[in-house]
């Protein structure tokens, strides 16, 4: 099956280019509302549960479109099951959600890796399921060390006819973890097997990395933008007109890499 071809996919208007990940914070809010420069935003899951205990949804918190993301603090992540996460989803609303994280770290021992590779995608298909009746489109992540592993998260999501996928880059960051160099190997592989049509990169927003990437990754959520705005030391109009600048800077890069060679791999050949 051609791999173009093997995805159905939503015809929902998909994120692209910067998003700033947000907290409930009074000046992250005074920032975004209003301001046509960002239209849409994520925010962890724990606090879109705060927002909901205030009385808040989605569409009265913000005049943005939200990403929800369960992409939080290993701490906080195992308190978090997935009825928790559906009845949070469901009830706040917002446009697209990043399902049911696991960690995985390649210093895990591979048996443990793979389970919990499994975990997120048993998430991932039982809240497919329970979303299904509601306008929130999921963005599920792909994680995994090897091709084997990876193939886990495409034989899950190749089933459900999702291809707008999300990957986590923060963790590329810490020491002796690899930095741009292994998270843009890593995200080419991905590419190279699955052949997604998008990619929401997560925890990645550096004006000097955009074009390395391959041009599939469309979107790029951080919190880069509060330190290139100076959002905590300056006017909310300076930190503004600093942060349309900037990110003018990063989206000029983004969907301007060199095409990764083998992109269009058929599935077979990871699983074979």
């Amino acid at each position: 099956m051609d791999p173009v071809e093997k995805h159905q996919g939503s015809q929902q208007t998909r994120p692209s280019g910067v998003i700033p990940r947000i907290e409930r914070q009074t000046r992250h809010e005074q920032f975004i509302n209003d301001f046509s420069a960002v239209g849409t935003v994520m925010l962890p899951i724990d606090h879109a549960e705060r927002l909901l205990r205030q009385g808040l949804t989605a569409s009265s918190y913000t005049d943005k479109s939200v990403i929800t993301t369960t992409t939080i603090p290993d701490k906080d992540l195992k308190g978090l099951d997935w009825k928790t996460e559906q009845d949070i989803v469901e009830t706040f609303g917002p446009a697209c959600h990043v399902p049911t994280d696991y960690w995985v770290y390649g210093d895990m021992d591979p048996e443990d890796r793979i389970q919990n590779v499994e975990l997120l995608m048993d998430g991932t298909e039982w809240m497919a399921e329970q979303l299904a009746g509601t306008s929130t489109e999921l963005i599920p992540l792909v994680k995994g060390h090897s091709p084997q592993e990876r193939a886990i998260c495409y034989d899950t999501l190749n089933s459900l006819g999702i291809d707008h996928i999300s990957f986590y880059g923060s963790q590329y960051f810490g020491a002796k973890n690899g930095g741009i160099n292994a998270l843009n190997e890593d995200v080419r592989d991905v590419v190279s097997e699955y052949a997604p049509s998008r990619v929401l990169l997560i925890g990645l927003q550096s004006e000097n990395y955009m074009e390395r990437l391959p041009p599939e990754v469309e979107a790029v959520a951080g919190q880069r933008w509060i330190g290139k705005s100076e959002l905590r030391d300056v006017s909310i109009a300076k930190a503004r007109r600093q942060y349309r600048e900037w990110k003018q800077e990063v989206e000029a890069g983004l969907g301007s890499g060199q095409a990764t060679l083998g992109s269009f791999n058929a599935l077979t050949e990871v699983t074979a």
